[in-house]
């Protein structure tokens, strides 16, 4: 065994937690390079974040206590659950393409709890496939389809 003054030993342990922070700082920052390039987004709403309001272009949707209202009312309570749970189970995939979004895309915005702002959706439709663009990426619709996420479906 080695001895040390308590000095010492004070300095030895000073140092070894300095060491340790830094090996936990660096290895967080080395195990994480990258993964940022390999992960796609499944899914278009993620699964810790809840939604509070859908805007559409002709109607809003709101969640109130435990369940949801049109303010249109045109849609019962059972269509509004169905119409959250398509939006919070549609799954997408990143699309690699330059589009003109300017060309009749519709807007959907969703306040989400805790944030300030909401995100908006913009929604282009081919005959194929629909591409949605929020956070400046571009994503395919997997499922559902494009008219199972609108109010008037």
């Amino acid at each position: 065994m080695i001895r040390l003054s308590q000095r010492g030993w004070n300095n030895v342990i000073i140092f070894t937690t300095l060491i340790l922070i830094l090996l936990f700082n660096f290895s967080s920052d080395f195990l994480n390079r990258g993964l940022d390039d390999t992960i796609t987004r499944t899914s278009l709403i993620p699964s810790d974040w809840v939604v509070t309001t859908i805007e559409f272009e002709q109607d809003t949707v709101e969640r109130i206590g435990q369940g949801w209202r049109s303010k249109s009312g045109s849609l019962n309570l059972d269509d509004l659950n169905l119409l959250v749970s398509h939006w919070q189970n549609a799954q997408v995939q990143l699309f690699d393409s330059e589009l003109n979004w300017q060309a009749d895309s519709q807007v959907v915005k969703l306040w989400f709890v805790g944030q300030a702002e909401p995100i908006e959706y913009s929604f282009l439709s081919f005959a194929d496939k629909t591409l949605v663009k929020f956070e400046q990426q571009t994503y395919m619709l997997i499922s559902p389809d494009f008219t199972s996420l609108l109010v008037d479906n």
